[in-house]
């Protein structure tokens, strides 16, 4: 083994300066990048540089390197046998000089082992321990005072004091010596540096695993993003479809806008053909002059269209034979019922029946068409008192019931016209005295109780309830008049 100084080719007294400069100017020298045709031969004499210029730049190891370097030039540092062997004995022979000193004798100190020692189990824990290491040896030959010569306990005080601190310098510098070994040696045992080799290992496979596995989840990531990108464009085309169907809805529900939501008919007027969107609009149209002149011109039209049909009805019963009476439903037994009460009232006068039940004599009338007029009223009000009774029917029954009344109206309307004709002509020859006529009560007042009521719907609740009826019997006949007859 060569000695640093003469690699670096400076004396032994060289400060830190000159030793920089030398390394410097070697290392220029012996680069094997320098040197590409001798590569193998500067490779290794730049380590050697390397190795000596790390030993005398750090004054810990030079020092260590100054006091021992006899004993490690002797030794012998060529092979890994003569190196372990060396420092083995040396950490031996320090640990059995503190072996006297420790209270329990089974502790020992770690080994220093061999080539072939495991770092995790014996290299590993030898220099932990050694790095840290705390002598347990007394140095009590370091006191500079006997406590014998202490005269008192004062003064054996102090001298204990003054011996402690001299051990205790002692033991702090022992303790730095061994460190600094340590230290040298660690740097130099081909187990730690094979160890720090494997943990670079270690490292770049653990550096090369994230850097693939930053990779993957970069790939992932771009993958991800492309199924993004994807999504987003299926997204865009069912937002789009969606968008389609909206608007479709959109026309459907502008071509059916007479109709709200749950499916009913908006408001609507049947008179003028229009279609409103909220009930207030269709009750403002009706108040307006249009729907009104709209509306009388309809019901004027369905009016003439209802004589025509009456009189077409007409016929066609007048024409058609009766049917049995055992085959006529209640219904139609019920008309038929009506029918003659209606005929019956046509043929009747109006007379007072007292409560006594005697009746009196009928007024006179002033003329003819007076009586057709009133019999005419007589079927109006039965006809009402037959709707008061049959309010449960049907709609359809009591439009047939309507239409066999108008029809008896209109029947008694022809033969009051005839009457009333002939009344007139017989009155152009001569004229009967006027006499005062008994109006009777209102028409809605009752003959007997002269109760007045607002309806004739209630009037005649009234007299169904109480017998108050009213028994018309039949109209005289017309004054003959002979001397006109015979003009």
């Amino acid at each position: 083994m060569r000695c640093h100084y003469d690699v670096l080719e400076v004396p032994r007294d060289a400060d830190d300066e000159t030793i920089k400069k030398a390394y410097r100017k070697l290392a220029l020298k012996w680069h094997p990048d320098k040197n590409p045709d001798r590569i193998e031969e500067c490779t290794k004499y730049f380590a050697l540089l390397q190795a000596a210029y790390e030993v005398l730049s750090d004054p810990h190891e030079k020092a260590f390197y100054d006091r021992h370097r006899e004993s490690i030039l002797k030794g012998g540092f060529d092979g890994d046998k003569s190196f372990y062997t060396v420092y083995r004995n040396v950490f031996d022979s320090l640990a059995n000089e503190d072996y006297d000193f420790v209270d329990d004798p089974a502790v020992r100190y770690p080994s220093f082992g061999d080539a072939s020692s495991d770092y995790e189990t014996i290299v590993g824990p030898f220099y932990g321990f050694w790095s840290s290491f705390c002598t347990a040896r007394s140095f009590a030959w370091l006191d500079k005072y006997d406590v014998r010569q202490a005269n008192n306990r004062y003064e054996l005080r102090q001298i204990e004091a003054e011996n402690k601190k001299y051990r205790d310098a002692g033991k702090a510098e022992r303790n730095e010596q061994i460190r600094e070994l340590v230290a040298f040696v660690r740097k130099r045992d081909p187990r730690v540096k094979a160890y720090r080799e494997l943990l670079e290992q270690r490292q770049e496979e653990a550096k090369r695993k994230q850097e693939e596995n930053r990779k993957q989840q970069i790939l992932k990531n771009q993958q991800l993003i492309s199924a993004y990108h994807e999504n987003e464009e299926a997204m865009a085309a069912h937002r789009a479809h969606l968008e389609e169907l909206t608007q479709q809805l959109a026309e459907e529900e502008t071509a059916s806008e007479t109709e709200d939501e749950d499916g009913e008919a908006l408001p609507y007027c049947v008179v003028c053909d229009k279609s409103f969107k909220t009930l207030n609009a269709k009750i403002n149209h009706e108040n307006s002059k249009q729907h009104r002149k709209q509306l009388a011109d309809l019901k004027k039209h369905m009016k003439e269209e209802d004589q025509v049909l009456f009189e077409e009805q007409e016929e066609t019963v007048e024409a058609s034979p009766q049917a049995p009476e055992g085959r006529k439903g209640k219904k139609a037994k019920r008309r038929a019922k009506k029918k003659k009460a209606w005929d019956e009232d046509s043929d009747v006068e109006a007379v007072d029946v007292d409560e006594g039940g005697e009746v009196n004599a009928a007024e006179p009338r002033v003329s003819n068409a007076d009586g057709e007029v009133e019999a005419v009223n007589g079927i109006a009000e039965k006809l009402a008192e037959a709707s008061v009774e049959d309010a449960e029917e049907k709609s359809g029954e009591e439009g047939n019931i309507f239409l066999d009344a108008a029809k008896q109206i209109e029947k008694k309307k022809r033969r009051a016209d005839k009457k009333d004709g002939h009344g007139n002509a017989d009155a152009g020859i001569t004229q009967q005295p006027s006499q005062p006529v008994n109006t009777g009560p209102k028409t809605d007042a009752c003959h007997k109780c002269k109760e007045v009521f607002e309806s004739r719907t209630k009037l005649f609740e009234h007299l169904k309830l109480t017998g108050h009826a009213t028994i018309k019997g039949p109209p005289p006949p017309p004054p003959k008049n002979k001397k006109g007859r015979r003009k």
